[in-house]
């Protein structure tokens, strides 16, 4: 594959990211902008905050099976695993700060887990099941996302070191330290809550209305 073809594909991923389905659901179902509430932020958690399960799901689902499908397509139109790796770094840039939407996205945990769980299947699942853990125990979904994606390079070399005994600075691994990296960032917010033992837990609600807008 040429470079020019190959950066039409990392530039359609990212205008793929930038279909941000808590944005459209929100806006479509209430006429709403989902970040005038809750945090702010255009993304799964926050329209379980505002909206319900009802609606989260459906996000959710979708907002991973965008990042599932650029890598998929990726790897069937024969690109190699740089270009694959990049265009999954795009689409989940293109969630995280849209320019459609003024780069004002979401955190990306769905993308990222879409992206991982077609690009490498078992890493994925054991960083899921990590999390799932945390969230049970912590009942909170942005340590959950964090503590995922925290251990998604760590998986990925313990793979290479002992299990396929490869080379250990792979594009896979470059893939899970931005996603990992990416996800940190994105919840630095999160994080000092955390600290401060204000986060948000599962099961919390934050209502539309003219009281309940970020920042209030």
């Amino acid at each position: 594959m040429s470079i020019l073809i190959g950066l039409i594909l990392v530039v359609a991923a990212y205008f793929i990211g930038n279909l941000d389905f808590a944005y459209i659901m929100v806006r479509a179902v209430k006429g709403e902008d989902v970040r005038n509430y809750g945090s702010g932020n255009a993304g799964t958690t926050n329209v379980l905050r505002t909206m319900g399960l009802k609606y989260a799901i459906p996000v959710f689902v979708l907002d991973a099976l965008k990042g599932s499908v650029v890598i998929l397509a990726a790897r069937l139109l024969g690109f190699s695993e740089a270009w694959v790796v990049a265009a999954g770094i795009a689409v989940v840039c293109g969630h995280n700060w849209p320019v459609c939407l003024g780069f004002r996205g979401g955190k990306g945990t769905a993308t990222s887990i879409g992206v991982f769980i077609v690009f490498d299947w078992p890493v994925a699942l054991i960083c899921i099941a990590v999390g799932l853990i945390f969230l049970a125990i912590f009942r909170m979904m942005s340590l959950t996302s964090i503590i995922g994606m925290v251990s998604l390079p760590i998986a990925v070399l313990i793979k290479s070191i002992f299990i396929t005994h490869g080379a250990v600075f792979t594009p896979e691994l470059v893939f899970a330290l931005f996603l990992c990296c990416s996800t940190v960032f994105q919840h630095r917010a999160n994080i000092k809550r955390i600290a401060a033992g204000t986060e948000s837990k599962v099961g919390q609600k934050v209502k539309m209305g003219g009281d309940d807008k970020k920042g209030n």
